[in-house]
């Protein structure tokens, strides 16, 4: 049954909708350095180039359809929190200033959580298309050990194991050290 909702017409779309985001993106990532400022002609030349490569890596496409909703709905997130601000009296203005305030203000967590998304549906397009049984084929498991149901089972499991988690505590521990031993009164 046909509705509103339905986008599935548009999945014939979706190399466009990769080449135009991997051109609008390389090309606004380049204008803004200090070389290309004035060379505006080889940094559409370089987007372009950049875009036309996306469309012959299916995994680059598939990744970048996998994030990009994410990224919406992450974007819609931002914009409804700071109107919750806005909503209990502050200003343009001081959200503004909340959002550019410290050397590591709030700048690193918005591109922590784009990296996070990147990076996890990477990993969730390479796991469809090549699955990492090829990485774990030479590995010998524990007798009496049930391998896992499914490859992404296997993968959720290693990522939740005691001690990358150990290991993903001590890093946030130690950047956080540093980050307050390094701050400058």
């Amino acid at each position: 049954m046909a509705t509103p909702l339905d986008v599935s017409a548009l999945k014939q779309f979706g190399g466009v909708f990769s080449f135009l985001f991997v051109l609008v993106l390389v090309y606004a990532i380049l204008s803004q350095t200090a070389w290309f400022k004035e060379k505006q002609g080889m940094a559409a030349l370089i987007a372009l180039t950049a875009a036309f490569m996306t469309l012959f890596s299916t995994i680059a496409m598939k990744t970048i359809n996998m994030m990009a909703p994410w990224f919406v709905l992450f974007v819609i997130f931002v914009i409804l929190f700071i109107l919750v601000f806005m909503i209990f009296g502050y200003s343009q203005k001081d959200v503004t200033e909340f959002v550019t305030s410290g050397e590591f203000g709030v700048g690193m967590w918005v591109m922590a959580v784009m990296i996070i998304i990147g990076v996890g549906s990477l990993v969730a397009v390479v796991n469809e298309e090549v699955g990492f049984k090829a990485l774990t084929e030479g590995n010998v498991s524990v007798a009496g050990e049930e391998l896992p149901a499914s490859q992404e089972y296997g993968f959720w499991q290693t990522v939740f194991h005691p001690k990358i988690l150990g290991m993903v505590l001590i890093l946030l521990i130690s950047y956080f050290a540093v980050r307050q031993i390094s701050k400058v009164e």
